[in-house]
């Protein structure tokens, strides 16, 4: 059951990586303070990564 949710987390975390990357519209030029959002998303994704495997290491299952 804990490596559904894993491959769940991964699964969404790869599709805000892919969503994210399409909705720039197609421009060439980022837009301005967009680093620090994109840097926020991704420290909560780790967060919630580390969460998960915090959670599966403490499961004691193979």
């Amino acid at each position: 059951m804990r490596a559904a949710r894993l491959a769940a987390a991964i699964g969404a975390a790869a599709l805000l990586a892919l969503g994210c990357t399409a909705c720039d519209g197609g421009d060439s030029a980022a837009p301005s303070g967009g680093g620090s959002q994109a840097t926020s998303e991704l420290n909560g994704i780790q967060s919630t990564l580390d969460s998960i495997e915090s959670d599966m290491a403490g499961d004691g299952s193979p």
